[in-house]
């Protein structure tokens, strides 16, 4: 009894294994997808500005004719983007997007140029140890390239942490060739989004496309509310300014928390300095400026509205926000991001009775004692949106205005801001 009881148990493990490791024979994918159809289907997109200045390069690729799919934050705070075959400077505007997804860092935009060498959803996979992106050998060759051998799961949506020089907006692939899913980065992580993510946003899109513009205020984010902020801290090469916002320019207040909260203003430039009169910054391009390089046009990607208080005006130590000159800024709309620090110096009235009679304005009493005595920059009221002002460290200010300058008032030496601290209440 016991031998026919042994005999019967190996007879069953053996079935088993072959049982298992048939299975096995049948989930081994074979597909070897054309290395050639897949290059064809990833693009090269760049972002521009509301004044259609240059912004960002990235990548994203086709998953239906007219269709591209790529990382919502590289596209936010754009106004344009335009698409051209990755290689080649044929770029086109994009028309819109049809769909977004904020918490998987998604978005589906419409091209006009259509491309049926599209990567298929419908035949993506995930199952491989190892993920591919294609990169070129020579100027015609690509091949696939083996980054990443193992891959960590990072929460419940499926990204997957990696190490690795593969390119955000750009395709991975299994070992089959399959689209596997989406290569993204977020705060100097890269990961890989699986593509059943993006299968899923295909099914939300809509039928029209919706301006690219529409897509800069889209987030889940919860940024803390202006009662609880007492003020910012701006810490500097320099030295330290700590600033105020008023209430009666809301907007710009918020605008400000949001950047601040966002670290936008971290490592930029104090691109423009002028003794006796201002210091300026928060332009995006001098992040990485190098000397020579023109800077001071790259902001947020949007602008706001003109909010002209009368009892806030340009005496010295004020704060407010720059602006192209009127032809090239037909709506006169402030810059999203750019301010400056009002350094001034002092008028007598005789020169702003010439300022009224020149700009046909009349400045109050306040505006005439703050002038005549702690000075400021009279010529710039009605012209400029002033939303706050330095409660301490103007002697920093005085400091970066009076630094040598070259070309376009730009400082010889570099001033940056390492960061801006909000003070809580």
């Amino acid at each position: 009894m016991p031998k026919t009881l042994f005999y019967i148990t190996i007879i069953f493990v053996l079935i088993s294994c072959h049982n298992k490791s048939s299975q096995n024979k049948q989930t081994v994918d074979t597909f070897k997808g054309s290395y050639k159809d897949n290059v064809k289907s990833i693009v090269s997109l760049r972002t521009f500005d509301h004044y259609t200045r240059r912004l960002e390069d990235s990548y994203g690729f086709y998953v239906a004719p007219n269709l591209v799919v790529t990382n919502l934050s590289f596209i936010q705070g754009a106004a344009k983007v335009k698409a051209s075959p990755m290689d080649l400077e044929d770029f086109s505007l994009v028309q819109g997007f049809v769909a977004y997804d904020i918490n998987l860092d998604l978005v589906l935009l419409k091209v006009a140029r259509r491309n049926l060498n599209y990567l298929r959803l419908d035949e993506a996979t995930f199952k491989a140890d190892s993920v591919y992106q294609l990169y070129r050998k020579n100027r015609k060759l690509y091949v696939y390239n083996d980054v990443c051998a193992e891959l960590s799961y990072n929460d419940s949506l499926s990204f997957k942490n990696y190490e690795g020089d593969f390119k955000p907006g750009k395709p991975v692939f299994a070992n089959s060739h399959r689209l596997a899913g989406l290569v993204q980065e977020q705060d100097g992580q890269k990961r890989i989004l699986e593509s059943k993510w993006i299968k899923q946003l295909l099914i939300q899109q809509e039928k029209t496309p919706k301006s690219i513009y529409d897509l800069r205020n889209k987030s889940n984010k919860v940024y803390i509310s202006h009662t609880k902020v007492a003020g910012f801290r701006i810490k500097t090469t320099m030295g330290n300014i700590e600033i105020a916002l008023s209430d009666k320019t809301p907007k710009y207040r918020d605008n400000f928390i949001k950047l601040v909260s966002d670290h936008f203003y971290d490592s930029l430039l104090v691109h423009r300095v002028i003794k006796d009169f201002l210091v300026q910054t928060g332009a995006a391009d001098t992040k990485y400026a190098k000397k020579d390089d023109v800077v001071g046009w790259q902001g947020p990607g949007y602008t706001l509205k003109m909010n002209i208080q009368p009892d806030l005006f340009h005496k010295r130590g004020m704060i407010a926000a720059s602006k192209l000159p009127e032809d090239r800024n037909r709506h006169n709309r402030s810059d999203g991001s750019q301010f400056y620090i009002v350094a001034g110096r002092i008028f007598n009235n005789t020169e702003l009775n010439d300022l009224e009679t020149e700009k046909g304005i009349k400045y109050t009493a306040a505006q005439r004692k703050a002038y005549t005595t702690i000075g400021g920059a009279p010529y710039l009221d009605g012209d400029y949106t002033v939303f706050g002002w330095v409660t301490k460290g103007m002697d920093v200010v005085d400091r970066m205005a009076a630094v040598k300058t070259y070309s376009v008032d730009r400082p010889v030496d570099d001033i940056r801001i390492h960061t801006i601290e909000i003070i809580k209440k």
